[in-house]
């Protein structure tokens, strides 16, 4: 195994040690800190750990009730007994924080960051803030759940529409895990559309982010329908043919990017499908 940057290494050691952490990003955040703190929440999550994300009174959080899980976020001064891991802030001044104490880990992504903290993970070559927490990930060989990951991904969508995000990170949040996670399957409904206010070309791009989840060899993304066929899905894969499975319910497409129609309702397809991509992956090579 290759190993680990000192600085990336020195982070993944102080996480597994914690027992409290209050995570912090800048002042009027974007999607990239709020998508970066919704994965080390969940990243500390499957290590045991205590955390929650802390903002000032008032501090807006656009998209927040769709990316973060209601429960972890606080308003006020982060607790005293708690380490506090900065994210994608530049400058600890620019914290979204009323007061606050030293800085345990420093997370970001700007160029210009003085590497402020006791520890700093600074890539200024990284996209995003996002980015460098799926490398913490990949180094704690943890794997994000389907929300974080959504929440990590909307980073890069960030010019689509906010109803265009709601739709994407709802679907993607409620995929449904196949084969021990070696496929995923996400269903967008009529409910969802009103729901979130978007309309149905804005699922385009949702069946490829399942895809990029570490593991995932199949993804799905079956679309309720409200004219023609009941139910159109879209199949993408890097390894599985999947136009041998959509041609079974007479559709087609390319080797790794194939779809298929069915006057079957969402839950009856996933149902099938489901079970098609059971019996293929298990008769796989792992």
């Amino acid at each position: 195994m290759k190993p680990l940057a000192a600085d990336l290494d020195a982070v993944c050691r102080r996480m597994r040690g914690e027992t409290r952490v209050a995570l912090a990003v800048h002042e009027k955040p974007d999607s990239d800190a709020l998508g970066a703190a919704a994965g080390m929440l969940d990243l500390f999550a499957q290590l045991g750990v205590d955390a929650g994300l802390w903002v000032a009174e008032g501090e807006l959080l656009p998209l927040g009730d769709a990316l973060l899980p209601a429960e972890r976020v606080h308003r006020g001064a982060p607790p005293a007994d708690a380490a506090l891991y900065a994210l994608d802030s530049g400058n600890p001044d620019r914290l979204a924080l009323p007061a606050w104490g030293d800085v345990a880990v420093n997370i970001d992504h700007h160029h210009d960051n003085p590497r402020y903290g006791e520890l700093a993970f600074v890539r200024g070559t990284a996209s995003s803030t996002s980015e460098l927490v799926c490398d913490v990930a990949l180094a704690l060989g943890l794997r994000p759940s389907p929300q974080a990951a959504a929440a990590l991904y909307a980073v890069l969508y960030e010019s689509r529409s906010e109803a265009s995000l709601r739709l994407w990170a709802r679907a993607v949040a409620g995929a449904r895990s196949v084969a021990e996670g070696r496929a995923l399957v996400a269903v967008v409904s009529v409910d969802d559309l009103a729901a979130t206010g978007a309309g149905p070309e804005e699922t385009e791009g949702i069946v490829d982010s399942l895809r990029g989840v570490d593991g995932v060899e199949v993804a799905a993304l079956v679309k309720e329908q409200t004219g023609g066929a009941r139910t159109r899905v879209s199949l993408r894969s890097d390894t599985i043919d999947v136009s041998a499975i959509a041609a079974l319910r007479g559709g087609g497409g390319h080797k790794l990017a194939s779809g298929f129609s069915s006057d079957e309702t969402p839950e009856e397809v996933i149902a099938w499908l489901s079970s098609e991509l059971e019996r293929r992956l298990s008769t796989a090579s792992s």
